[in-house]
């Protein structure tokens, strides 16, 4: 069973073509310049004995506690930063997340817990459709709607037996039992908002949200009524939580303690193929490379740079009144229009700075990326300098390790990033310029330009107002709106797609496109007025 905390980041590394940047073992000199002590040898030991045992948290302390004894020691310092961001997922402040912004009734503060099952539900997750009973044969789910079941004249849902004339495809059903058997599948236990369910006429009833039919569907439509009620006033306090969830002392303890080893360049240590193994590791590292203060510093810088992506999601505002739709969902249109007549305008968006600027945080993801590159960009100089590592990787990695310093140069100049069409392993510089080795760019000045990609700036308004078309022509205004809403269409922005590529892409585009929101005849009309009126 693997650790959580550390599942994301053989995506994001692959993503960055940065995965399994070590050597083979036999490849290079031996490295062995520091002999472990006794004690610390036998501490590791014990530490992997409890990942046998499945006692996690046990092993992560064994780190520690290995760490303790010798903090210089590279085994000590490599294991014990790799179990600290594992540990990661058990952070009080994720319990804290999980239980505040997500509505889970549990969430372990321990590994062992966590890493058990014993703290997830089983939901019914759909209707197992065929069984084999030893007694009766096969047996076949039919629903009575169905055209299937329409025509064999099938009139309840049910499992049945079936005995067919192949020669004229004739076949009789005989009913086994209308129970359903599910296959269950195990989740998080969550507690549904009661506002939600609302009995009969609701789309979500009681039935649905309660007792023994409460299945995967229905946990996933809890799980949004949790988001809305523990998050009605938006989600910048979830994202905050989430940053500072992550990034916190396993994550900071793990970084101080691998740079002991930055000085230390060339050593490096093997790490136990079970330890691997268990904190799911294998995408990353493998038990017949070495590692060591470059790999590592990969992990951790790569990691950073996941939190500079969030602290830019963050730089944007995410605050928006959820409160409106807070109540019994009906599947009456009616019901869901007068509810959004009492919604007051100025909750809108383009009305209450959704995803407008949240001031100085944009710095903060700035200054994240240009630190998370720089790592990366200090532990491909190390293997590129190191005897250690042969030529065919020190030669596969040398125009992304160029890639980066474009990247932290057009990052700090506030200029373009440009992206080669080919594999950056396979080609013999970074583009610097566009041109016919380029498929598209990244503009830092930008892309670090706070509120660049609010909503009066990527769509067509009228003032902060949004402009509506119908159609993809019509223009929506005070003396046509009724007449071209009653003629048919739904409410469409117009998207300024030229200024959104100038974030991102270099290819030839129109100047604008449309979007749809969805919203047509009384609602549309209520919208509309609701900006203009």
């Amino acid at each position: 069973m693997r650790i959580p905390g550390i599942l994301m980041l053989p995506a994001l590394l692959a993503v960055l073509t940065l995965t399994n940047c070590s050597s083979d073992s036999s490849s290079g000199p031996s490295d062995g310049e520091y002999t472990s002590k006794p004690d610390v040898v036998s501490k590791l030991g014990s530490c992997i004995s409890y990942l046998e045992d499945e006692k996690w948290d046990e092993a992560v302390k064994c780190y520690d506690d290995a760490y303790a004894a010798d903090n210089n020691d590279p085994n000590a310092i490599i294991y014990s930063s790799l179990a600290n961001l594992a540990k990661i997922s058990i952070d009080p402040k994720i319990a804290t997340l999980m239980k505040d912004h997500f509505g889970f009734t549990t969430y372990p503060n321990k590994l062992n817990a966590l890493l058990s099952d014993s703290w997830l539900k089983e939901y019914p997750e759909y209707i197992i459709d065929y069984y084999y009973d030893s007694n009766i044969g096969d047996v076949e789910w039919m629903e009575a709607n169905s055209w299937y079941g329409e025509f064999y004249g099938i009139s309840q849902d049910g499992y049945y037996t079936r005995e067919c004339d192949y020669e004229t495809w004739e076949c009789e059903y005989t009913l086994v039992s209308t129970t359903p058997k599910y296959s269950n599948t195990s989740l998080p236990n969550i507690k549904t908002p009661d506002w939600v369910k609302g009995g009969e006429g609701t789309v979500y009833n009681d039935a649905l949200l309660s007792g023994s039919a409460f299945g995967a569907d229905a946990w996933a439509i809890s799980l949004v009524a949790n988001l809305i009620d523990k998050n009605t006033s938006g989600l910048n306090t979830l994202m905050d939580d989430v940053i500072n969830g992550i990034f916190g002392e396993s994550y900071n303890k793990a970084v101080e303690r691998i740079q002991k080893l930055e000085s230390r360049k060339n050593t490096r240590i093997s790490l136990d193929p079970y330890f691997i193994e268990q904190f799911g590791l294998e995408d990353i590292f493998d038990e017949y490379d070495k590692v060591g203060w470059a790999e590592v510093n990969v992990v951790t810088s790569a990691m950073l740079l996941m939190k500079a992506s969030l602290e830019w999601v963050q730089s944007y505002n995410l605050d928006n009144d959820l409160s409106p739709v807070k109540y019994s969902w009906k599947a009456d249109s009616d019901d869901i229009l007068n509810r959004f007549e009492a919604v007051d305008k100025t909750k809108l968006p383009f009305n209450n700075g959704f995803l407008n600027a949240r001031p100085g945080k944009m710095a903060n993801s700035k200054a994240s990326f240009i630190k998370a590159i720089e790592g990366l960009q200090a532990s491909y100089t190390a293997i590129q300098n190191s005897e250690l590592y042969p030529a065919e990787i020190k030669d596969s990695y040398k125009t992304i390790n160029g890639g980066f310093s474009e990247m932290i140069k057009a990052i700090k100049n506030n200029g373009k990033f440009y992206i080669p069409k080919d594999d950056p392993s396979k080609i013999n510089s970074w583009p610097t310029k566009n041109g016919n080795d380029v498929q598209g760019f990244m503009d830092f000045k930008n892309f670090f330009t706070e509120g660049y990609l609010s909503l009066q700036k990527i769509f067509e308004v009228d003032g902060t107002k949004p402009v509506f078309y119908i159609n993809n022509s019509q223009k929506v205004t005070l003396s046509n709106y009724e007449s071209l809403i009653n003629a048919g269409g739904s409410l469409k922005l117009k998207i300024k797609i030229s200024y959104v590529k100038e974030l991102f892409g270099s290819d030839e585009v129109e100047d604008f496109d449309f979007l749809s929101i969805g919203v047509s005849g009384d609602a549309a009309k209520v919208l509309f007025e609701k900006y203009y009126k």
